[in-house]
């Protein structure tokens, strides 16, 4: 019977999966801003020339949907990140 060797370390990969955390959460972040301009930018066409906010639907829309996709990002890297550091944990 063949034995199967782990060809990873629990840590490094826990590690792996944190540091992704963190670079989904800095997009997360540059996104935001991103939208923060783009709603501010709305505000003043609306006031100065009278643009319909219905003009940036498709975009606000792409800002939903790509924040929904952050948030799943983030929830999986997190929750992968939690059970590597839990095997560590258990082989302790």
């Amino acid at each position: 019977m063949k034995t199967l060797m782990k060809s990873y370390d629990e840590n490094d990969v826990a590690e792996g999966f944190a540091l992704a955390y963190e670079q989904v959460a800095d997009i997360a972040a540059m996104l935001d801003a991103i939208q923060n301009k783009h709603e501010r930018t709305i505000e003043y066409l609306s006031k100065v020339y009278n643009v319909p906010e219905s003009v940036f639907k498709e975009l606000t829309r792409l800002f939903q949907i790509t924040n929904s996709m952050i948030e799943d990002s983030l929830e999986f890297s997190k929750s992968q990140e939690n059970h590597y550091h839990a095997e560590v944990d258990n082989s302790s």
